[in-house]
């Protein structure tokens, strides 16, 4: 099995819910053109095509049927297409018979966490990440907008659960160049990923201006196969702060110019009054310090499970060794 085949199988984020509000979304996944919808209170997955002169269906809108039914219409000949997909209507002949090939075949999709997530299987394996809530009145949040790196997902993926860079790459942010060590660290498998914690040093910071003050915080990662990860970062025992990481890939796998389109969230139970803008500006820069160093990297997609790279592995490679023997398993499988 090739990596694409097996990667169709998995869940992936392609829309915050708040931009379904403005109407149909377009997205690129491992290839793919497909639009999202809010029809209803329920969310859709349809390839961007309609079925009758191919017309681009992300640009259409989300309209009642006479009948009442919330459809998704082509904004060509005003198509209009159920939630299954199904044309309901035809403005230019009301009440007649609409073939089922004018139709097109959905893809699973669900809400999570203020997340619209797809897949292009009909039965998606691995389940969706079970992360702390998102906007509970008792935490903290904020969503950044869905941003497009030049690199390949797995680099993402593996760079958010490596420990060795952050006095390095984050030297400008949050980490302390004065404590590089990386302790030994804990990887247990779990069902469909991995979790992995260790105690280290950074600054006490969630802001820019946050004071520069070296501290011992505990990391603690869940990582979803192939491309999601939820990291809790706990200062103390009460205070504590969620990143929540998605990563879906645009282009195929194997593509040796690979985009993929990077969603997070934030979330935190102490400071509840603080400046929420200063601390999204500070994670969207801590993000730019990893997007930087990352499309510099060559290749900027490998194989997943890291065949054939020109690289050699360092003691600190905890987390890469294990994801890439995972991916091994998925494609032997």
């Amino acid at each position: 099995m090739n990596a694409d085949d097996v990667a169709r199988r998995y869940w992936y984020p392609a829309a915050l819910r708040h931009q379904l509000d403005d109407g149909p979304v377009a997205l690129t996944l491992l290839g793919e053109a497909l639009v999202v919808a809010l029809m209803g209170d329920e969310v859709v997955a349809f390839p961007d095509r309609c079925g009758h002169r191919g017309a681009a269906l992300s640009n259409g809108e989300v309209q009642q049927a006479p009948d009442g039914t919330a459809c998704l219409v082509c904004p060509y000949h005003g198509l209009h297409l159920d939630a299954g997909g199904r044309p309901a209507h035809l403005p230019a002949r009301p009440g007649s018979r609409l073939a089922r090939r004018l139709g097109v075949e959905p893809f699973s999709a669900t809400l999570r966490d203020d997340i619209v997530w797809v897949s292009l299987d009909s039965e998606p394996v691995g389940g969706l990440p079970e992360w702390e809530p998102h906007g509970v009145p008792d935490r903290l949040h904020f969503q950044l907008a869905p941003i497009v790196w030049n690199v390949g997902p797995t680099r993402i993926a593996e760079n958010f659960n490596d420990l060795a860079h952050f006095a390095t790459v984050h030297a400008g942010s949050f980490g302390d160049p004065t404590h590089p060590i990386v302790p030994e660290e804990t990887l247990l498998p779990t069902d469909n990923g991995f979790r992995h914690w260790v105690y280290m040093h950074q600054l006490d910071r969630v802001t820019m201006d946050g004071p520069a003050v070296p501290i011992e915080v505990e990391f603690h990662y869940e990582h979803v196969m192939p491309f999601a990860t939820e990291l809790r970062i706990s200062y103390a025992p009460d205070r504590i702060e969620w990143i929540q990481v998605a990563f879906s890939p645009m282009t195929s796998l194997d593509d040796p110019e690979p985009a993929t389109m990077v969603f997070q969230q934030n979330v935190r139970n102490f400071d509840l009054d603080g400046d929420v803008t200063a601390w999204h500006d500070f994670q969207a820069a801590v993000n730019e310090e990893d997007r930087v160093i990352l499309e510099s990297i060559r290749p900027r997609a490998i194989a997943v499970d890291g065949h054939g790279a020109d690289e050699s592995a360092l003691a600190v490679d905890v987390f890469t060794s294990a994801y890439r023997r995972a991916w091994r398993t998925l494609l032997d499988a």
